[in-house]
């Protein structure tokens, strides 16, 4: 799967909360969320956080400025969550065990 082509059409057509604290708000708030994408350099807490939350993790094989150039958009992104993939096949990405 391309992974960057799945992503934006996520973006495009789904429901994705992008940013760590826009994400972890929506878990908090019992929103259903399938997945989680993470940069290679999302900081540790993040995603110990997250971890907590008991959500679906993957990780970027990129830093955040690379992950927020895929999504389309002109800043870094370390976080970022999927509540509806749209026509995306992006939840069928394995969860990453680091």
């Amino acid at each position: 799967m391309d992974i960057k082509r799945a992503l934006r059409e996520a973006i495009s057509t789904g429901e994705v909360y992008i940013g760590y604290k826009r994400t972890l708000k929506m878990l908090m708030s019992k929103k259903k969320i399938e997945l989680v994408i993470v940069s290679n350099n999302c900081p540790p807490q993040y995603v110990e956080e997250l971890r907590k939350k008991r959500v679906k993790i993957y990780r970027f094989n990129g830093n955040n400025v690379e992950l927020g150039a895929t999504c389309g958009k002109p800043f870094a992104i370390s976080v970022l969550g999927i509540a509806n993939p749209g026509e995306s096949e992006i939840l069928l990405l394995k969860e990453s065990e680091s």
